[in-house]
């Protein structure tokens, strides 16, 4: 007789304490293949929201967030979908959720997951995951209350058209953007030395302001060059090469340089910059990597360009006429170039569209500060011309007649939209003292962040 085992006839103490809690109730079929769904998103979810959260944790935290949620509305309707949030259900289940907390820390846990069910949610139209109607996406943007219809408050919602990926590639490929940082990722090749700030060696600026299409070279003790409101942006200089005493001054390839960074297709390391965790994807066999790379890049920048603009003087009506502006150039009802070209030269008589399009933000002022007024207007609007300038001859933007956002670049507005929200949300929270953990991504000058 084979000797038996002691093991088989006690169980430890350990066994015996686990025996004694309750089993709990097995979760619906559904709402587990729901969690997984979720879950199989994760990576590409990392790096769809690369601006938004600066820590892969803080994006494993948002998913986390959008499960406890799913599970509260199935809880609360007998059904789910990961891929097809119902707006309908969206405030009951969020606040079940926050009801189960402290009292103290509930209107906190309504806000993180409102944050998180939009980011979700724009991820998911974004990569083409969403399997709702046009209409229930509208619907669960309005319930959410975030997005591009908060940010440019009173205008149009943004809708992409539908393109193949061959379209948008194709698209993509053709903008001098793109074509300038292809040329600017092979110069920069396995990596280039950088000074402490980030910035190229003089002896690098020249080779790498050449394959974005500028004509500039480093020197030493060189005047930092005069940049004039509503001047155009390239890089054109009528006396020869620009003379600049850092690559920061050089028109366009900044913007591309931190566009990159901001992407990920360049990584700065202590001495140099080195390709980026996304870089493979920008040559990538896989054409849907491909677009991620250019998408993404794109968002960078217009995000740098809408949120960048100079504090000291409103930076905020800067970035609010930009992205107003932005977003009447994906509709049918572009702003005529000559409107803003009015309001740049202090020619306010000519009437403003309807909703105040292009108007700052000025409220009503008595005779004695219409002046200053105009003048603070003028400026803002120049700001803005000067951008948008940026914009054309980079190709995100076209201003002939109108300035009108081409097909492919639709999308990326409607991110970057987006990523105005998060901004304001967190200048909010932090004029509130807020002192809840701020879910954020880069600087200014980056991409914009958000904070609850």
């Amino acid at each position: 007789m084979a000797k038996k085992s002691g093991r088989s006839k006690t169980k430890s103490k350990n066994q015996r304490h686990l025996k004694a809690v309750p089993s709990a109730p097995k979760m619906p079929l559904q709402l587990v293949l729901n969690h997984r769904v979720v879950d199989s998103t994760a990576v590409e979810f990392i790096q769809w929201n690369t601006a938004e959260f600066r820590d892969p944790a803080e994006a494993f935290e948002c998913l986390e967030l959008v499960k406890l949620f799913l599970s509260a509305q199935h809880a609360i309707d007998g059904s789910s979908s990961a891929t097809a949030i119902a707006g309908d259900g969206v405030e009951l289940a969020v606040e079940s959720i926050a009801s189960a907390l402290d009292p103290e820390h509930a209107d906190e846990a309504s806000d993180d997951l409102y944050f998180a069910l939009d980011v979700y949610a724009r991820f998911l139209k974004g990569t083409g995951r969403w399997t709702g109607t046009e209409d229930a996406y509208a619907e669960l943007e309005a319930v959410l209350g975030s997005g591009p219809a908060t940010a440019a408050a009173d205008h149009p919602d943004i809708v992409a058209p539908h393109l193949s990926d061959e379209e948008q590639e194709t698209a993509f490929n053709s903008l001098p953007l793109i074509r300038r940082a292809s040329a600017l990722l092979e110069w920069l090749g396995t990596g280039k030395e950088v000074t402490a700030t980030g910035a190229l060696r003089l002896k690098d600026i020249e080779p790498a302001a050449a394959a974005v299409d500028v004509l500039a070279r480093g020197k030493r003790g060189a005047k930092r060059p005069a940049t004039l409101p509503g001047q155009e942006s390239a890089g054109e200089q009528p006396d020869g090469p620009l003379e600049v005493g850092t690559m920061f001054d050089v028109p366009v390839l900044t913007d591309i340089w931190l566009a990159l960074i901001g992407a990920g297709l360049i990584t700065l390391a202590a001495t140099r910059a080195v390709p980026g965790p996304e870089a493979a994807a920008w040559n990538s066999t896989k054409i849907e990597e491909r677009l991620d790379a250019r998408r993404m890049l794109s968002v960078a920048l217009l995000a740098r360009i809408i949120t960048a603009a100079d504090d000291a003087w409103h930076g905020e009506s800067v970035a609010g006429m930009l992205l107003a502006i932005l977003t009447y150039a994906t509709t049918a009802d572009p702003v005529p170039v000559a409107q803003l070209d009015g309001l740049a030269t202090m020619d306010l008589g000519g009437a403003l569209p309807d909703g105040n399009v292009i108007d700052p933000g000025r409220a009503d002022k008595g005779e004695e500060d219409a002046d200053l007024g105009a003048i603070h207007a003028s400026y803002i609007a120049m700001e803005a011309q000067r951008n948008l300038n940026l914009l054309s001859e980079l190709g995100l933007v076209d201003a002939g007649t109108h300035y009108r956002v081409p097909p492919v670049a639709i999308q990326c507005v409607d991110l970057a939209a987006g990523y105005l929200a998060s901004a304001d949300e967190a200048s909010a929270a932090e004029e509130t003292g807020s002192n809840v953990v701020a879910l954020h991504g880069p600087s200014r000058g980056g991409s914009p962040s958000r904070e609850r």
